[in-house]
C-alpha cells in the first residue's frame, strides 16, 4: 500500500469538511472541542471513503483505539482523531491508547493504525472562534522513533513526544511493520523494566511503613 498517498487523500477529504469555514466556534474546553472535530468526520465519513472509492465500516464502539476506519485494499485502516492546540501556553500530552491494544491492533488484527491530527489556534479576529491551521494524517508505525513514548498509566500508555506536523518529513513511509515492532517492543520493554523497579521500591515503603507501626511514611527513591 502507498501510505503516503492513502494519507494524503484523507487528509485532503477531511480538510474539504472545514475548508469553507476556515475559523470554527470554540468550545467549553479543548475536550469538547475535539469531540466537536470527531463527530464532524464521524458524520460525513461514508461520504469521504466514497468519495475515495473505499469501504467504510461502521462507527465502532468506544472500545477501539480508533475512532473511524475503513477498508483499503483489502486492509483494515482505523483511524484515531487527534486534535491540537498549537498555542505554545496549552497543554498536551498527545496520549494515543494502551500498549496491549495497539500491539493487538496491529499483530493480531493485521490492521493499520492511522492518526488524523487537526492542528488549530485561536483566531486573531473573533475571540471565541478558532482557526485551522492544518490537517495531516499518518500511518503511526512509519512516525520517527523519537515520537514514540510509553508512560505509566496502568498497563502503560502510549503517547507522541511530537505533532505528526512537526516531524511530517521525517516519516518512513515504507517502514515494514517488522521494524516497527522492533523499536516499539524494545521500547515497552524498556519502560516496563522501570515501571518494575519502582513498583518494588514502592512495595518496599509500603512495608516499612507496616513494621514501624504506621508512624511515618515515605517513598523509597
Amino acid at each position: 500500500m502507498d501510505y503516503k498517498s492513502v494519507s494524503e487523500y484523507f487528509a485532503r477529504e477531511i480538510t474539504s469538511l472545514f475548508s469553507s469555514k476556515q475559523e470554527i466556534s470554540e468550545r467549553e474546553d479543548s475536550r469538547a472541542f475535539g469531540a466537536m472535530i470527531e463527530q464532524t468526520i464521524k458524520g460525513h465519513w461514508l461520504t469521504i471513503c466514497a468519495n475515495l472509492g473505499y469501504q467504510a465500516i461502521e462507527i465502532p464502539g468506544k472500545k477501539t483505539i480508533y475512532d473511524v476506519a475503513c477498508n483499503v485494499e483489502n486492509t483494515l485502516l482505523g483511524f484515531d482523531v487527534k486534535t491540537k492546540d498549537l498555542d505554545v501556553k496549552r497543554y498536551s500530552d498527545g496520549g494515543v491508547c494502551a500498549v496491549g491494544n495497539l500491539l493487538k491492533f496491529l499483530a493480531n488484527d493485521k490492521g493499520v493504525f492511522m492518526i488524523v491530527e487537526f492542528g488549530h489556534e485561536k483566531s486573531k479576529n473573533i475571540e471565541t472562534r478558532r482557526n485551522l491551521k492544518y490537517i495531516r494524517v499518518a500511518p503511526f508505525h512509519c512516525l520517527p522513533t523519537k515520537v514514540y513514548r510509553i508512560e505509566n498509566l496502568g498497563t502503560g500508555q502510549v503517547r507522541l513526544n511530537h505533532t505528526i506536523n512537526e516531524v511530517w518529513t521525517e516519516i518512513d513511509w515504507h517502514r515494514p511493520y517488522q521494524d516497527f515492532f522492533d523499536i516499539f517492543c524494545n521500547l515497552a520493554i524498556a519502560h516496563y523494566k522501570r515501571v518494575k523497579v519502582v513498583a518494588e521500591k514502592r512495595i518496599r515503603s509500603i512495608e516499612t511503613f507496616k513494621e514501624n507501626g504506621y508512624t511515618k511514611f515515605h517513598f523509597i527513591r
